[in-house]
């Protein structure tokens, strides 16, 4: 009887259990074993982790795995060297160095795309703090974010005003004159931050949204659409909708079609934001290689009912409502990626089972 193939997620931090649950789940039925450990438990022959029985983490001590999913994906960065060095004979699916791509790297990758290029949102890279603020007087309101990834974090809004700019941090209003604006940006420059036009993505009764469509490779080395999902901020104040700060709701995806673009799945919305998510994967796959196999991407849709870019991340794109849905594809690739590694291989690329 063959062995079943034995799945080790990889853990750098403290990470929701719902997460791993729905991977545990989705390898068993892709007839799998599964556990996760931290990178901190890798010895040099064995790993401690957790494994699910009878609904219940049980700690033990494992063998290696035979393949790996790639939940830190901070290759080449010296904290977690040590844990790659370790399992560098272990075959992953994320091989991409250091963490996620910065946003303006990616936004410059997709102007090499005319389809694509439509739906970037005006942005710039903070290098110079007057040309910044004319940056802001000319869109009037922008948004102030980290240029890496920070999961909705330290994210402001400005808007421009006669004597200076209104800042936002998504708690308090600051009223900045010129100068203070200006000291201000450049402790903003310092931290890396990129400033982008803001886009007002709001429902009919005037609550912000973002939708994210979450593209993922599956068990054939194709790319998929895992699912579509929204947020609001059910603080129409607010305007960032993936920060912690904002008081956050959701909906189905059916129903948000239906109340916000009056169509159903399939409708011209939907399909439209399907063939954009498949092909902005396909893109930065042909841009920077195959070393990546999720996608997480952040958009808005104006008053005209066009879909703007918020960000895009390649890092680790997650929806805590979507875990499942997320977690299918992502363990039907890993095993896809151990078939390969092994040569199993069919002719039409598939595993062989």
């Amino acid at each position: 009887m063959t062995a079943r193939p034995l799945i080790g997620m990889m853990l750098g931090w403290k990470v929701r259990q719902d997460l791993m649950r729905a991977c545990s789940l989705a390898a068993s039925h892709y007839g799998a074993d599964f556990y996760y450990f931290h990178t901190r438990d890798i010895k040099e022959d064995t790993i401690v982790g957790m494994q699910l029985e009878d609904n219940k983490w049980v700690e033990r001590e494992f063998r290696y795995p035979d393949v790996i999913y790639d939940n830190v994906r901070r290759r080449g960065k010296s904290l977690f060297k040590e844990a790659y060095r370790k399992l560098e004979r272990v075959p992953m699916g994320h091989t991409l160095e250091g963490r996620s791509m910065g946003k303006t790297k990616v936004y410059n990758l997709l102007r090499g795309d005319e389809d694509l290029k439509r739906h970037l949102i005006p942005f710039m890279t903070m290098r110079d703090a007057e040309k910044t603020l004319g940056f802001i007087d000319k869109h009037q309101q922008v948004v102030l974010k980290p240029d890496g990834g920070a999961m909705g974090a330290n994210i402001f809004t400005a808007e421009s005003g006669e004597d200076g700019i209104e800042l936002f941090d998504q708690r308090y209003v600051h009223n900045l004159n010129r100068e203070e604006t200006l000291k201000t940006l450049d402790l903003l420059i310092a931290k890396k931050y990129c400033a982008q036009k803001m886009i007002r993505s709001v429902t009919p009764h005037g609550y912000p949204f973002h939708i994210r469509v979450h593209a993922s490779k599956n068990g054939q080395n194709q790319w998929v659409i895992a699912y579509k999902s929204v947020t609001l901020s059910l603080m129409p104040h607010v305007k960032i909708t993936n920060s912690d700060l904002t008081y956050r709701g959701t909906s189905t995806w059916p129903d948000f079609l239906l109340h916000q673009f009056g169509e159903a799945e399939g409708g011209p919305m939907d399909d439209s934001l399907g063939e954009y998510g498949i092909r902005t994967a396909q893109y930065l796959e042909e841009r920077i290689g195959a070393g990546f196999h999720e996608l997480g991407l952040d958009l808005g849709v104006d008053a005209e009912g066009k879909f703007w870019l918020f960000e895009a991340g390649l890092g680790l794109p997650r929806s805590p409502y979507y875990q499942m849905q997320g977690s299918l594809p992502a363990m039907a690739y890993t095993l896809y990626v151990l078939a390969r590694h092994r040569g199993e291989l069919g002719n039409s690329g598939e595993p062989e089972t």
